[in-house]
């Protein structure tokens, strides 16, 4: 049984993966249980649900540019969910319809993510470096042109997208998460730009040889994780019905860790939307049992930094044995 289990798990990584991620989930459902009371009932899951659109998309983004290898990374994505929610309330203010000033915060969250892209792969600049200067840049941006004051007096129905309900499930994960999640599911899957994804991840130069784009195939997820972030964003300002300028502090790190524990090979290659989706709800499960308890939240990012820890000791793992065995 154990060798028909090590069969399974060489043959099928990924697959054996998201079966390990379930049993996580579970196991912190169980322990959040024992912390708290009140995480055990039937209110908790709306709850949770509230809290994944946010992190969830910006996990999604880090997770395709990891994905396509580089190595890449965007540090920025929190000072995006920061800046771009200012840059609404901004043009809300200044006599913007709501709707469409969100949507110039989409184009923006693009246009921030272009340039991180050509940073990291037209200027050759580390995506570490890039992407922290960027996170400066822009987080110290919507700070400056704030004051670092909120900006508030959004409409009341420009809550239907965070604070609203279908079938007692939050609007934002039933109408953005899950369709996003889908969409990029297909295309790792199911399309040619999902396999030349891989490949960039997997070997860059024999990609490159073999007449794929590799950088503008990169570019173009930089692109599409500051749109996703800038989604994000949108959510959360309809969430609060409020523009914070420090609203995406600390979120690159969730993200970071979301893509690297759903299974997304820090290196690139291998990884996939579903273990992230199962990261997703591991990390908010935590967050939100912790908070039931009344944990402050320095030990919520100390555990969240446990979790990343353990995920890329695991990949440093997985890479010694497997040159050990060649």
């Amino acid at each position: 049984m154990m060798s028909s289990l090590a069969s399974w798990r060489s043959t099928d990584p990924l697959r054996f993966r998201l079966v390990v991620l379930a049993v996580m989930w579970i196991v912190a459902i169980a322990a959040m249980s024992l912390v708290s009371p009140y995480f055990f009932r039937a209110s908790t899951v709306p709850y949770l649900l509230q809290y994944v659109p946010i992190l969830g998309l910006l996990g999604l983004g880090q997770t395709l540019i990891i994905l396509a290898g580089g190595p890449g990374i965007d540090l920025s994505v929190g000072s995006i969910v920061s800046l771009v929610g200012v840059a609404v309330g901004g043009l809300f203010a200044a006599g913007v319809d709501i709707w469409l000033a969100s949507a110039a915060g989409l184009v923006l969250g693009a246009l921030l993510g272009l340039v991180n892209g050509v940073l990291v792969n037209v200027l050759r600049i580390p995506s570490l470096m890039a992407t922290l200067a960027t996170m400066f840049a822009f987080g110290g941006l919507a700070l400056a042109t704030t004051m670092g004051r909120p900006i508030g007096g959004f409409p009341a129905e420009f809550g239907w997208l965070g604070q609203g309900r279908t079938l007692g499930l939050p609007n934002a994960f039933v109408f953005v998460l899950l369709p996003v999640a889908v969409v990029l599911h297909v295309m790792l899957t199911r399309t040619t730009v999902g396999r030349h994804i891989v490949a960039c991840g997997n070997d860059d130069r024999a990609a490159h040889l073999s007449g794929l784009a590799v950088v503008r195939i990169r570019i173009g997820l930089y692109v599409l994780s500051g749109t996703l972030a800038a989604l994000g964003s949108i959510v959360a300002l309809s969430w609060f019905l409020a523009a914070r300028p420090d609203a995406g502090r600390g979120m690159e790190l969730f993200a970071v860790t979301i893509a690297v524990l759903g299974g997304t090979h820090i290196f690139g290659g291998t990884g996939g939307i579903p273990g992230t989706i199962l990261a997703i709800l591991i990390v908010t499960t935590l967050q939100i049992g912790l908070q039931l308890a009344n944990i402050s939240a320095a030990w919520q990012l100390a555990l969240i930094g446990v979790l990343l820890i353990v995920s890329v000791s695991r990949v440093s793992l997985w890479r010694r044995l497997k040159n050990v065995k060649a």
